[in-house]
């Protein structure tokens, strides 16, 4: 009788949870190949069935039947992936050079809670859409303010925003000063009441999991708590998250601390294991605790590329991330010596190729080939490495530690699905889940950057056009631009200009060039001549379509300081006409 009562209850649920509602559109995906991302398969001809914010069916478009009613949207030879899901960000941090005084203080040029802070939160919704451009419909944010919460609610009501999953503060054996503020995003705890204390606090707050800063005193991080010492503290925490059912995420770079977390139960390590090759202890205690490890590779080179003044932006960076974070990279030409942290100078002073450290890349493929569950992560928010697209940055180089394309793709879907406790709801194409997916153009297992080709983001059954995402404003295109020729990068400058572009010469109106491939021409020479190219925005005016900027150029050959004043006409979206003024 029980069996039968049981039965009836799970037959009742799945209507409630799988039938189609009433009243709500069906729409069908028609006619694209699937890519299962549970199994190393594919599924051509198909047809996706959403309806509200759920896949209701899914297979062979001969098996499937349509709706009479539903809204078919043809999708032939396009390719359909699960949402991407970004496991390790921070909302706090913009990105730009002036996001960590912890790591270089210019806190006179830039106030750090007044604008900094203050430009992230008024910003917020460009960073969601900046996401969302990028097909990452869902976001890990592993630590910050408990301002996180209010960005975490934020963005539920947003078509146009990944679904947030975050923590309160980092619970740390270390504080960095220039980071304290009256809502701080990492705090240090001297004592297991404290920390259980930060935990209470947080799970009033409904968060998703905890997130530790295990830093070592021997990591050059002055006032950190000793590893053996803080280790009560990192179990106590452990033992009450998983009390109330709580994953616990846990910063540890060196294979000691790193060890220690396993040792005392995390559940995510949330970088790679940078000091030294990982080993059988480190392999067997993830494979034990069933530990999640996220590589994040990108961000142990970004912090030398930006000081360095090496940062090499892919054109994706350069068109789908904030330009005017961008624009801060640029802002190190004109640091004097003593507004350089040690770190910093040591990078300026002594510059070498930015290439990731070949023990994080042998440490990404022994966890690998172990078998432990690897989820794609950008720690985004830190310097250089920008909200959106330095997923494909993590793609590159994971792709370089010898994982398959099929392996990457599952490590930003089905297992990044996984780090938020999701894999019921995200992380695959099945009946009952999110419709949080990605229409492609082409195959990402035939180059997992075909990631970028993206026609279609479809957020919680809502299908937005990708092209319709980011429109960037008249002093955004202006913005594009001036990153690009910073960058000496001719397709990304060319690719904000109208092909049929005029440049003029200002009162006269006489025209300069005519058409892109001129200035394709034009500023190709410039840049292959001009390795040092450097231009300095003074002062900016925006007027409706147009965009005047102050400029002052150095680095060009045989001459001195050039003072120079540019006027951009926008139209549909792209720069159309420029006029230089003596």
């Amino acid at each position: 009788m029980k069996k039968m009562i049981l039965i009836s209850i799970i037959a009742v649920l799945q209507l409630l949870f799988f039938s189609p509602v009433s009243g709500q559109e069906i729409t069908a995906l028609v006619g694209g190949t699937i890519i299962r991302t549970e199994i190393n398969d594919s599924i051509p001809n198909s047809v996706i069935l959403i309806q509200g914010k759920n896949i209701i069916d899914f297979g062979l478009q001969k098996k499937i039947k349509i709706p009479e009613n539903a809204k078919v949207v043809d999708i032939k030879g396009k390719y359909v992936i699960p949402g991407l899901t970004d496991s390790h960000i921070h909302f706090f941090q913009s990105g730009g050079l002036y996001t960590r005084p912890d790591a270089i203080d210019l806190r006179r040029r830039v106030p750090y809670k007044e604008t900094e802070l203050k430009g992230i939160l008024d910003n917020i919704t460009g960073m969601f859409k900046e996401y969302i451009s990028c097909g990452v419909t869902s976001v890990a944010d592993l630590g910050g303010p408990m301002f996180n919460f209010d960005i975490r609610e934020k963005a539920a009501g947003i078509v146009q925003a990944p679904n947030v999953f975050c923590s309160g503060p980092l619970i740390s054996s270390y504080q960095p000063e220039a980071l304290t503020t009256d809502d701080p995003p990492i705090i240090r705890v001297n004592s297991i009441k404290e920390a259980l204390d930060l935990v209470k606090k947080q799970i009033e707050k409904n968060t998703d999991y905890i997130k530790i800063w295990y830093i070592s005193s021997n990591n050059l991080r002055k006032g950190a708590v000793d590893v053996n010492e803080f280790y009560p503290i990192v179990q106590a925490i452990v033992k009450e998250a998983h009390k109330n059912n709580l994953p616990v995420f846990v910063h540890a770079t060196e294979l000691e601390t790193a060890k220690k977390a396993l040792q005392a139960g995390c559940d995510v390590l949330v970088h790679s294991v940078t000091d030294r090759e990982v080993d059988d202890e480190f392999l067997s205690l993830c494979k034990k605790n069933n530990s999640i490890y996220i590589p994040t590779l990108w961000v142990f080179k970004s912090y030398e590329a930006v000081f360095s003044k090496q940062i090499k932006l892919l054109k994706i960076e350069q068109l789908r991330a904030n330009p005017m974070t961008i624009g801060t990279f640029f802002d190190m030409k004109e640091l004097a010596a003593s507004e350089l942290s040690v770190r910093a100078k040591k990078f300026v002073d002594n510059p070498k190729p930015i290439e990731i450290d070949s023990v994080i890349l042998i440490n990404l493929k022994k966890v690998h080939d172990y078998g432990i569950t690897i989820a794609m992560g950008t720690d985004a928010g830190n310097i250089g490495v920008l909200h959106g697209p330095s997923i494909y940055r993590e793609f590159i180089y994971m792709k370089q530690a010898g994982m398959t394309n099929f392996e990457i793709l599952q490590s930003a879907t089905l297992n990044g699905a996984k780090v938020i406790r999701s894999e019921k709801t995200l992380g695959t194409i099945d009946k009952g889940k999110l419709a949080c997916l990605l229409v492609l153009n082409s195959n990402p297992l035939n180059d997992i950057l075909n990631t970028e080709d993206i026609k279609y983001v479809i957020k919680n059954g809502s299908i937005i056009d990708e092209q319709k995402i980011l429109i960037h404003t008249p002093q955004e295109l202006a913005q594009i631009q001036l990153n690009a020729y910073n960058s000496r990068d001719i397709e990304s400058f060319l690719s904000v200009y109208d092909s049929n572009v005029i440049v003029h010469n200002f009162p006269d109106n006489k025209e300069k060039m005519n058409g892109i491939e001129p200035m394709r021409k034009a500023y190709t020479g410039l840049f292959n001549d001009s390795p040092n190219l450097y231009c300095k925005l003074v002062n900016r005016i925006t007027n409706n379509n147009f965009v005047i900027d102050q400029e002052k150029v150095s680095g060009l050959p045989g001459r001195n300081i050039l003072n120079a004043v540019a006027m951009y006409q926008i139209k549909n979206g792209l720069i159309t006409d420029v006029w230089f003024l003596p």
